[in-house]
């Protein structure tokens, strides 16, 4: 399990850094961050999932960021 969890975050950092080179190449510096970001979360979820380790919810945290700007919505 430890060798595909290895093969998948070393074979999506390869991707993502060719990625972000091709859009830097051609100076769009912003949205190769963005994409760095976006793919290393993703790359870490995806080797948490594949590892079949259980993640929280994120239902709370969003609900408590959420649920006042409703009620004052409400009123």
């Amino acid at each position: 399990m430890i060798l595909y969890c290895a093969a998948y975050v070393i074979l999506g950092v390869l991707w993502t850094i060719s990625r972000m080179r091709s859009l830097m190449a051609v100076q769009k510096r912003k949205e190769a961050a963005v994409y760095g970001g976006t793919m290393g979360i993703s790359l870490v979820i995806g080797a948490l999932l594949l590892d079949e380790t259980k993640l929280p919810s994120f239902i709370r945290p969003v609900q408590r960021l959420l649920e006042p700007i409703g009620q004052f919505l409400l009123q």
